[in-house]
């Protein structure tokens, strides 16, 4: 639990500051390792160690970039998928603003109020979406007021039915685009992933430590290559791991409600 408050708040952010802290914590360990080895050079362990080859970190290195491209592949998936949701929720809720024009002036001026409401309602709504913490809900504010006018409304013409039926459409889509948003806002990179990673991580700069254990300077400058290598890798994760999250490159509200016009 503690675990995930501390990347949740890692992940809140700005991503200048994510990559502060991400390069500050894998030079740490860096210099940890590097301390460590130097340390233990006069041990009489570290001749033991010595026998270690370059070719233990080909095994590693494999097993590392595996794990970050699978954990990435999900993330920019991820990501991809939220924008798509969000530009069905647009079209959607454009759509219906759309077709509430070939209606009566009555019921379009409740369709209109109605998505007015629920967009006031996404927009106080989204705090809540970008900690994770946003329900699912039987009733939306908004959209189930619109799908009750529409339900009300008695067509006088053929042209006021079809008009009827594509918004009553609409409106089912855009509130299961909505909850399809809800669901993705609480997709992120699982502890356990992370875990993973900082752990092969660690062992490839120890790994480096031990080749070089006996070359001070050799050792410096590879730790600072593979620690900032890491570093980039877990950066690009978690600016990206949260599409609807705060910090790193998220979703705002305004690329929903900056694209929907009601007058």
């Amino acid at each position: 639990m503690e675990f995930d408050r501390l990347l949740l708040w890692i992940e809140a952010q700005p991503a200048i500051v994510i990559a502060l802290i991400t390069f500050g914590a894998c030079y740490l360990c860096a210099a940890i390792v590097f301390v460590i080895a130097r340390v233990s050079v006069s041990k009489p362990i570290a001749n033991e160690l010595k026998a270690t080859t370059p070719v233990m970190l080909t095994p590693l290195s494999v097993l590392t970039g595996l794990v970050i491209a699978f954990v990435a592949s999900r993330t920019w998936t991820n990501f991809d998928h939220a924008t798509a949701i969000l530009r069905d929720e647009v079209r959607n809720i454009e759509e219906i603003v759309t077709l509430a024009e070939r209606l009566p002036q009555n019921v379009q001026t409740e369709i209109r109020h109605a998505i007015g409401q629920y967009l006031q309602f996404t927009k106080d709504e989204w705090p809540a979406m970008l900690a994770g913490s946003a329900k699912m809900r039987t009733s939306v504010p908004g959209l189930t007021d619109a799908m009750s006018t529409i339900l009300s409304f008695v067509p006088q013409n053929p042209g006021q039915q079809i008009a009827q039926q594509r918004t009553l459409v609409a409106i089912e889509q855009a509130i299961d685009a909505r909850r399809n948003r809800i669901l993705l806002s609480e997709a992120s990179v699982l502890p356990m992933q992370w875990i993973v990673i900082v752990a092969l991580g660690t062992l490839m700069l120890v790994t480096v430590a031990i080749v070089h254990i006996d070359r001070p300077p050799a050792m410096a400058v590879n730790l600072f290559i593979l620690s900032t290598a890491v570093a980039v890798c877990l950066v690009l994760l978690l600016v990206n791991d949260r599409p609807f999250s705060t910090g790193g490159f998220e979703i705002r509200p305004g690329s929903l409600l900056g694209q929907i016009a009601i007058d």
